[in-house]
């Protein structure tokens, strides 16, 4: 069968329905089968029953044997069954044309099946009033049988033409009732990377609406996501286009100059300058990575303390350049449920800036610590802080402080931000001790 006809909807509402009503349809005939011929069986008993009893009334009121043949022969006296009139229960007085000369049935009361004169037989046996007389009634089965038939097929005539009719109309009911489908099919075949607005819930089935609803929301996430890869891709460009002008206009200046000092200059500005952008692009491709990382990822025991030293030892170089003092305060271990690689992207970043934005001389401080059922990560520095008006701000992509001299690509809080969210972690923004500098504070939910 074809795979595609299987898992139709239509097809397999129908078979199903199909299968139910035959199933019920089987169901009934049987019943009514059973019972047509249990009440067949039934009035053809009551019928020998009362015309035996009927005969066994009239052979009573005879006074003679001789008597009883002539009433019963009499042609006003048709008999409607086989009969046979036995004196004593063994001497035949009267029968039938169609009754055998031996007995219908030994048995003498009451109902009984036989086989007699090369014939099968539905006997009663009764005696007259005055038990002298044993008269026996008795239809062939075969011809009970056969009105029964006769009775059950004009009984189950009218179901089976209803089947393929009924069939016919669910067909059709259920193919007009699954047109709404095939609207929403084609309404959804409409929609576009550039077309993602919502499905109208209005001539949807009721059936269909928690799977629209949840439909429009991954439409509603698929949009906002492809807005942020537009976003990303204009910033990226419009950032990588500074620094490479730049490299451009000091690579013609080393050139065109004929003084070794203004050469090596131009030379020493454009060494800063793909620095800058090598940094740009490495901060753009660890965040195409974060965005690419999926939240349900399984996560490890990470060690926040560990982290933090190692962030230290790679950071080392640029403090000591600075004559910046940069520490690990003592505490206890911190361990949290996350991904140790997106964790010590995370902390670097935040020790880098903290170094970068920090005074030469200053201090940069990262601490870990337990708080009840939370792991705390701080890194504080002794730079200019960040005004309260721009903290929000500040972590969004490409987003730099006015007035701010040091160089930068504006990429590094919101990478922060990224991974702290894919962590179910909290980021928070203030003052550094004394009201001085910044303190980053990072709260992971421990395990």
């Amino acid at each position: 069968m074809n795979a595609s006809r299987v898992h139709s909807l239509r097809f397999r509402l129908i078979a199903a329905t199909l299968s139910a009503i035959s199933i019920v349809w089987i169901a009934v005939a049987v019943g009514a089968w059973h019972e047509a011929t249990s009440e067949s069986d039934r009035l053809s008993d009551h019928h020998l029953r009362q015309f035996g009893r009927l005969m066994a009334g009239l052979v009573s009121d005879s006074s003679a044997e001789e008597e009883i043949a002539e009433h019963l022969e009499s042609p006003g006296f048709i008999p409607q069954t086989t009969t046979q009139v036995w004196s004593e229960g063994t001497l035949l007085l009267f029968r039938t044309a169609d009754a055998p000369l031996q007995r219908l049935s030994e048995v003498d009361d009451g109902f009984a099946d036989s086989v007699s004169g090369g014939q099968q037989w539905r006997v009663y046996s009764a005696w007259d009033t005055s038990r002298r007389y044993l008269v026996q009634v008795a239809e062939v089965l075969g011809t009970r049988t056969a009105v029964k038939y006769e009775l059950v097929t004009h009984l189950l005539m009218p179901l089976a033409a209803a089947l393929p009719l009924l069939a016919g109309a669910l067909i059709w009911l259920i193919g007009a009732n699954l047109g709404p489908l095939t609207r929403l099919a084609e309404s959804i075949a409409q929609r576009t990377p550039e077309r993602l607005d919502a499905i109208s819930l209005s001539d949807a089935p009721k059936e269909l609406h928690p799977i629209l609803e949840q439909l429009n929301r991954l439409f509603a996430r698929v949009g906002q996501s492809m807005e942020q890869e537009r976003r990303f891709t204009a910033d990226a460009a419009h950032e990588l286009r500074t620094p490479l002008a730049a490299m451009r206009a000091h690579a013609q200046v080393a050139r065109a100059t004929r003084d070794e000092g203004d050469r090596d200059r131009s030379l020493d500005c454009l060494i800063e300058a793909n620095d800058r952008t090598t940094r740009l692009v490495a901060q753009l491709l660890t965040l195409a990575r974060v965005d690419a990382t999926n939240i349900g990822d399984k996560f490890i025991d990470a060690n926040l303390r560990q982290i933090a030293a190692e962030a230290i030892g790679l950071e080392a170089p640029l403090a000591l350049a600075k004559s910046i003092e940069i520490a690990l305060e003592d505490g206890p271990d911190a361990i949290v449920s996350g991904n140790p690689v997106l964790l010590a992207v995370l902390v670097r970043n935040l020790v880098d800036n903290a170094v970068r934005y920090s005074p030469a001389g200053g201090t940069v401080t990262v601490i870990t610590r337990l708080d009840a059922d939370r792991a705390v990560l701080e890194i504080l520095d002794s730079g200019s802080g960040i005004p309260v008006s721009e903290r929000a701000r500040v972590l969004e992509r490409f987003t730099r402080i006015d007035g701010n001299q040091e160089a930068g690509s504006g990429l590094g809080l919101s990478i922060v931000a990224r991974i702290a969210e894919l962590h179910k972690a909290r980021l928070e923004l203030d003052d550094g001790p004394g009201a001085t500098g910044l303190c980053v504070r990072i709260t992971f939910p421990r395990i």
